[in-house]
């Protein structure tokens, strides 16, 4: 995914994920489950920084940053753009406002006229800090729910542009639910350890690859509206994870 603006092929379908480390392993993998899917053109591009570095407002007002991007939308080739959570104006705001969602948004759309903009959002850090799934789950259907109402806003601003959400966060605390209740001993080992056997792979939280494999499901029915049950179950698995990505499809799509 070392991939520069001058990669971009204009015949490709186009997707630009900017972003931190809890979108970034989707995104690298949303390729090869597109060309799975028969969407043989998708193309994923990345601009990467760790952490809080990665939400829309770091990344707009970090230089750098904000250059690399620009120079991969001023290639009027970009058909996807897909910015991650949070911000720390959406925080604090309440997941009233973000404004460098909707600096990038402008400046998509003025570059790509038919691009489509995608929020995702991710799931809490540091799961060991949370007793169990219901505390590590707290709060977070709120702030997905908020983050849908300021795609909603985004959109009425720019009425002639898609704007999506999806929540593959919430993969993760179906995940845990399951292994806590003893329904992954096949598949999980542990919560947090090797990637193999874990649903993350250290302290902060990265997905391990159960968490991703279930996790790209979301993405890719996001970006290309391909149904979980409609791909190839994963190997080496006794879960099916395309039933827990649907689960976390459904949820979201009546929130």
């Amino acid at each position: 995914m070392e991939r520069s603006p001058e990669d971009i092929d204009g015949d490709a379908y186009n997707v630009l994920y900017i972003g931190h480390s809890f979108g970034r392993q989707f995104a690298e993998s949303l390729e090869d489950y597109a060309h799975t899917a028969g969407v043989a053109d998708h193309a994923t591009y990345i601009v990467f920084s760790g952490g809080a570095s990665g939400a829309p407002d770091q990344l707009w007002s970090d230089t750098s940053d904000r250059d690399l991007i620009q120079e991969f939308l001023d290639t009027g080739e970009i058909d996807v753009l897909i910015m991650i959570c949070c911000s720390i104006e959406f925080i604090e705001s309440g997941a009233q406002s973000d404004e460098a969602v909707w600096n990038f948004t402008d400046y998509a759309i003025r570059k790509n006229p038919d691009i489509r903009i995608g929020l995702a959002m991710p799931w809490k850090d540091f799961p060991a800090d949370y007793a169990n799934v219901e505390e590590h789950r707290e709060g977070s259907d709120e702030a997905y729910n908020g983050w849908v109402n300021l795609s909603s806003n985004l959109s009425a601003d720019y009425p002639n542009t898609e704007v999506f959400t999806f929540h593959h966060g919430a993969v993760v605390y179906e995940l845990r639910a399951m292994h806590e209740a003893g329904e992954l001993e096949a598949d999980v080992k542990q919560l947090s350890g090797a990637k193999a056997t874990s649903i993350f792979t250290d302290e902060k939280g990265h997905a391990g690859q159960i968490t991703l494999d279930a996790g790209t499901y979301v993405w890719l029915h996001a970006v290309h509206g391909v149904e979980p049950m409609d791909m190839p179950a994963p190997a080496g698995y006794t879960a099916d994870l395309r039933d827990i990505a649907k689960t976390v499809i459904d949820e979201a799509l009546a929130a």
